[in-house]
């Protein structure tokens, strides 16, 4: 006999960063591309967006972002979000004056249920439990605003500890998803140098260190062997971190990259189709 929920296919979409340059036109050709294909059930297609949903936090960008995720959940997508420093800010910083504009603009779709108003947030359903972090959480007092190295901070990381543990997850398969990446593994790749953006590798190469969560340490050990997916993007490389995930006892830990192709020069957008049955994903690809 099937469970209920089996089968149910996870569609990882992050870093879109409307606003900026052709992206909106990109972000609304995905959204095409996934109402057009039409699956027979696309409330068992479930829409993950992973942060920098906008590409800074001005009502403008906010209003167009909304059009596109209505038209996927009225399409009948469930669709979850979390924030990304762009979406409380920008490149350079983050204030708490947009992370409340930002909320209440998504609440429905970062919460779900509308009298829920902090993190984590818990979206069961059929036999899965899907938690969204704010990796700004920690990052919206004082000097820690600047730059965007991400962190959860300790009341989080408390709750997120005892949600894990509460009954309402035991038997559940658990999906966590947030925006900061965790891993240093991430870090690994370096760009080009003969691409004509020598300053601007420069630059990444020298903060890179600064742009992994403040406190993954912290995190990875609460999260050790009691999560199966872990989904999270900012980094725009699209790796699959799995390798380093399993050393946690964690099966599946994926970089969504940029599903609009953010970096220019770039012919092409992508997001993954990952089937929670059997833990295998595929790439959507789309040509510009």
């Amino acid at each position: 006999m099937r469970r209920k929920g089996a089968g149910m296919k996870l569609i990882h979409l992050s870093d879109t960063h409307l606003g900026a340059a052709d992206l909106g036109k990109r972000f609304e050709m995905i959204v095409d591309d996934l109402t057009r294909l039409r699956p027979c059930n696309p409330e068992n297609h479930l829409i993950i967006h992973t942060g920098d949903l906008i590409d800074c936090a001005t009502r403008e960008y906010r209003a167009a972002a909304r059009i596109l995720l209505d038209r996927l959940r009225d399409f009948g997508y469930p669709v979850l979000l979390c924030p990304g420093n762009h979406d409380y800010g920008g490149f350079w910083s983050v204030n708490p004056h947009a992370a409340r504009d930002f909320q209440e603009a998504f609440s429905d779709y970062i919460f779900r249920d509308h009298k829920a108003t902090s993190f984590p947030s818990l979206y069961l359903q059929g036999d899965c439990a899907f938690i969204g972090l704010d990796s700004n959480a920690a990052e919206l007092h004082c000097l820690d605003r600047f730059f965007a190295e991400g962190e959860l901070g300790t009341e989080q990381l408390f709750r997120l500890n005892v949600l894990l543990d509460s009954k309402r997850l035991q038997g559940r398969k658990i999906v966590l998803f947030f925006h900061h990446h965790p891993f240093s593994f991430g870090y690994n790749v370096s760009p080009d140098v003969g691409d004509g953006r020598v300053s601007s590798h420069l630059f990444a190469g020298l903060t890179r260190p600064f742009r992994r969560l403040k406190d993954a340490y912290s995190f990875c050990r609460i999260v050790r062997d009691r999560v199966q997916v872990m989904l999270f993007g900012h980094m725009h490389y699209g790796l699959d971190c799995s390798g380093e995930s399993m050393k946690y006892g964690i099966p599946l830990a994926m970089d969504g990259g940029s599903s609009t192709c953010a970096e220019a020069g770039e012919d092409r957008m992508r997001y993954r189709i990952i089937d929670l049955e059997d833990m295998t994903w595929k790439i959507r690809f789309l040509r510009m």
